[in-house]
């Protein structure tokens, strides 16, 4: 028996997708290179879904990932920061994120490629100094660089295409510090 990467679900041995979720079960997960290419201007574009700017009374509490061609998306939460990449156990390497069940290898998505912040004031996107960039809606990002992300945007690894959706609590100005009246000094 074989265990889709993706879902988890058991096949029989031989194989080649997964039944329920459509998964390749064959190839070269762990493989040392990344495949490499140019990053021409021939790419397609997704359509941006919205923008929203984050008010100053809110904070981003999880982030849900659309990756082109998968089934359903991705939920993160509960940390600051995620990585992500490709899994590679045999280099220690294990994303927040791992996008080679997505064809990741393939598309050109590195091991450490990029990661996600959780700030005061939003969600960030920073290329690790991948192999083949990162694109936040066509701009390409230099290494180490820090872009603001807004509901809907593209981010391209390689060429694998992702759209990103923060989750927000708003505060209440009870809990913000921003109420209509000064704290009491006799409190």
């Amino acid at each position: 028996m074989i265990t889709c990467p993706v879902c988890k679900h058991s096949e029989l041995d031989g194989t080649l997708f997964c039944s329920e979720c459509g998964s390749r079960l064959w190839g070269d997960a762990f493989a040392d290179e990344t495949a490499s290419f140019s990053l021409g201007r021939d790419l397609p574009r997704t359509e941006t879904i919205g923008a929203l700017v984050i008010p100053p009374q809110s904070v981003v509490t999880g982030i849900t990932v659309r990756i082109t061609g998968a089934a359903e998306p991705v939920q993160l939460s509960g940390k600051t920061e995620y990585m992500l990449g490709r899994a590679d156990p045999k280099h220690d390497v294990i994303p927040d994120l791992d996008l080679g069940p997505y064809g990741g290898q393939h598309l050109g998505v590195s091991r450490r490629h990029a990661s996600f912040a959780v700030t005061d004031t939003g969600l960030t996107v920073q290329d690790l100094g991948s192999t083949n960039g990162t694109q936040v809606n066509g701009r390409l990002l230099n290494p180490n660089e820090r872009c603001p992300l807004k509901d809907g945007d593209e981010v391209r690894l390689g060429k694998l295409v992702l759209n990103i959706f923060p989750h927000l609590n708003f505060l209440s100005h009870r809990n913000s510090g921003y109420g209509n009246h000064p704290p009491s000094a006799h409190q």
